[in-house]
């Protein structure tokens, strides 16, 4: 049996260094906590090859005398606390003395900095050790450099993901920073490209909406409600009950301008919007609280993510009938009773789990189940009108081996011949299949309603379309047969820099599902190609990108096959087209083609594409029986 002993300090130094930083993006958070703390008016940040080469944050805040260098890189060293007592009262980001330290301890660091009026100076440290210290500048503020992170803990190097995965975590934590501090100007650089140039706001509503617009997009920010009461310092801007979107990543918590994860929060939130909510849709959320220190818990995680309320009953129905009365106000709806309280033991789940980085495999399939709404798209810079028209279904050729799906052609109609009545069951056919089928008609431009020996037989026709359409596109992109449309004019689509990021990660991926994607600028993608299968508008085009940036994780993270059926699942759902009129003959080619699918009885959700009320139920209903 092993012998317990001290660590050395070195490797201790490196474990803890793990407990703070685990990828780049932890390093940029703490460098501009520190400016922040440092009462910067300005901050530049500079990032070079995904963090792993360069971070560089520069502000102008109040710097550090020559004799505070050295000290700030050692561990449990800081200005912020002198007892444990002082938490009670902590108006500060950092606490802890670690940040620098970890930094430090796994990188090479420079360090400048200089007080006003006074010599500046600079240090360097690899490894977290101070190799040199000499006099620098004169010029007021503090510039830290953070070069070849993880170049002496290689498994951590490896384990990092994409370049474009790793920008949008550091992008990320960028954006929160300069959402909660509107009164802060950020200019942020990765690989010598401008991607922000955010200018001080006044800290009130309008300052605020301006600065949100700039990096969750206009068009979105827009049209929510800014809603704000003096208890707890609250201020929020909130989606209206018509204006939810499909993605599910547009939802902030900023408590003391520190950006946390709150299932308290999250859960108030999702309670609020229940009454108007489909479980795919969600609402945009950049909520703020103002609450004494002593009031919540920040230092129950290591990286400072999480929070605990000294009440949570108290703030779940604060929050909820904050936003409820906000969003009831506008949604001209007889008004409700938002009098019940809520015990924290009694909160269910009304929000989805907290997103984490990236999305396991096993969870991919079930992230596109959440991804059925339409959202409020950015005005584009381009028109699309190739799809306007209505689709046409046709069988497919006779000639067609079993069990291989070939799509439905939209161009040419096929007369077919009606079954016969007498007609044996095919072995071949799925079991569920039970000829002939008469159609009878559409009801209200959604069903489709046909008779056969078992009784009536209603098929929803446009989750029996996304069934076809999903098992057509997907056989394409396993056998690697997608055909691509050049659009007449790209599309344009409104992200985030952060979810730019994430999309652009998954363009190769993409480019053979046959969408081409481009960076048109930090915040916009242009869409030059899309899968000939699928018929898109200009606006689902944009919602199924939207949405589909919403749940993407890193690459790795899933096969080829995994991310095959989350495009196809998604992708197919946003190009079905709602209300269209078909005629017999296209009615009996889609019950046609739903027969050769592999699973002809659920559209790719799960939901039921047809449903059949048997013949001796419906003479019961009527008493004949």
């Amino acid at each position: 049996m092993n012998q317990i002993k001290l660590l050395d300090k070195q490797t201790a130094s490196k474990i803890a260094a793990g407990e703070v930083i685990e990828r780049p993006a932890g390093v940029l958070k703490e460098l501009i906590e520190n400016s922040l703390d440092a009462r910067a008016a300005v901050i530049n940040i500079d990032i070079e090859n995904a963090g792993k080469t360069l971070i560089r944050v520069n502000d102008d805040g109040d710097g550090m005398p020559a004799q505070d260098l050295p000290l700030a890189v050692l561990r449990h060293t800081t200005s912020k606390i002198s007892t444990f007592d002082d938490m009670d009262n902590l108006q500060t980001f950092g606490f802890r003395g670690e940040a620098l330290f970890s930094v430090s301890a796994i990188s090479k660091v420079g360090i400048i900095s200089a007080r006003e009026g006074q010599t500046g100076s600079q240090i360097k440290v690899e490894a977290g050790k101070v190799t040199a210290q000499t006099a620098a500048p004169s010029v007021k503020g503090t510039t830290v450099e953070v070069r070849d992170l993880f170049f002496n803990t290689p498994a951590r190097l490896k384990f990092l993901k994409s370049d474009t995965v790793e920008r949008s975590h550091l992008l990320c934590a960028a954006e929160e920073a300069a959402m909660a501090n509107p009164q802060v100007s950020f200019n942020i650089k990765t690989d010598g490209a401008k991607i922000y140039a955010l200018p001080a706001q006044n800290d009130d509503e309008e300052g605020l909406r301006r600065r949100i617009s700039k990096i969750i997009g206009a068009q979105i920010t827009k049209d929510l409600i800014f809603i704000k009461n003096d208890k707890f310092g609250f201020r929020a801007f909130v989606s209206a009950s018509d204006k939810l979107i499909a993605a599910r990543d547009n939802v902030f918590f900023f408590i003391n301008r520190r950006p946390v994860n709150c299932k308290v929060l999250q859960q108030a939130v999702y309670k609020a919007y229940q009454p108007y909510r489909a479980k795919e849709k969600h609402p945009v959320i950049i909520l703020f609280l103002q609450i004494p220190p002593d009031e919540f818990d920040i230092n129950i995680h290591p990286q400072k993510k999480e929070v605990k309320f000294a009440d949570e009953s108290e703030i779940f129905n604060f929050i909820y009938r904050q936003i409820s009365s906000a969003v009831l106000g506008k949604s001209g709806v007889e008004q409700i009773n938002l009098q019940t309280d809520f015990k924290t033991s009694d909160i269910r789940s009304h929000a989805p789990a907290l997103q984490t980085d990236t999305a396991a495999p096993a969870e991919i399939a079930k992230l596109s189940n959440m991804l059925n709404a339409k959202m409020e798209a950015a005005r584009p810079l381009f028109e699309v009108r190739d799809f306007d028209g209505p689709s046409k279904y046709s069988l497919r050729p006779q000639e067609t081996p079993a069990g291989v799906f070939t799509g439905v052609n939209f161009e040419t109609k096929i007369e077919t011949k009606q079954p016969e009545q007498n007609a044996v069951q095919n072995p071949a056919q799925p079991s569920w299949f039970n000829p002939p089928y008469n159609y009878l008609g559409q009801l209200h431009k959604s069903y489709l309603a046909f008779e056969n020996p078992q009784g009536l037989v209603l098929v929803d026709q446009h989750a029996a379309q996304e069934r076809i359409f999903f098992e057509e596109y997907l056989n394409s992109l396993e056998n690697n047969t997608t055909q691509k449309q050049t659009l007449m004019f790209p599309v344009n689509v409104e992200l985030s820099a952060s979810n730019v990021e994430s999309i652009l990660a998954w363009r190769d991926i993409l480019e053979r599902a046959g969408f081409e994607i481009s960076r048109f600028s930090p915040s916009i993608l242009l869409i030059s190609t899309v899968p000939n299968i699928l018929k898109f508008k200009d606006d689902s085009l944009r919602d199924f990108i939207v949405s589909l940036s919403g749940v993407i994780g890193a690459p790795s993270k899933s096969g080829n096959s995994l991310k095959y059926k989350l495009i196809s699942t998604m992708a197919c759902k946003k190009s079905i087209k709602a209300g269209e009129s078909l005629d017999k003959t296209q009615a009996d080619a889609l019950m046609q083609n739903l027969k050769k699918c592999a699973d002809g009885l659920h559209c790719p959700h799960g939901r039921p594409t047809l449903i059949t009320l048997d013949i001796k139920e419906i003479a019961k209903k009527f008493g004949r029986i």
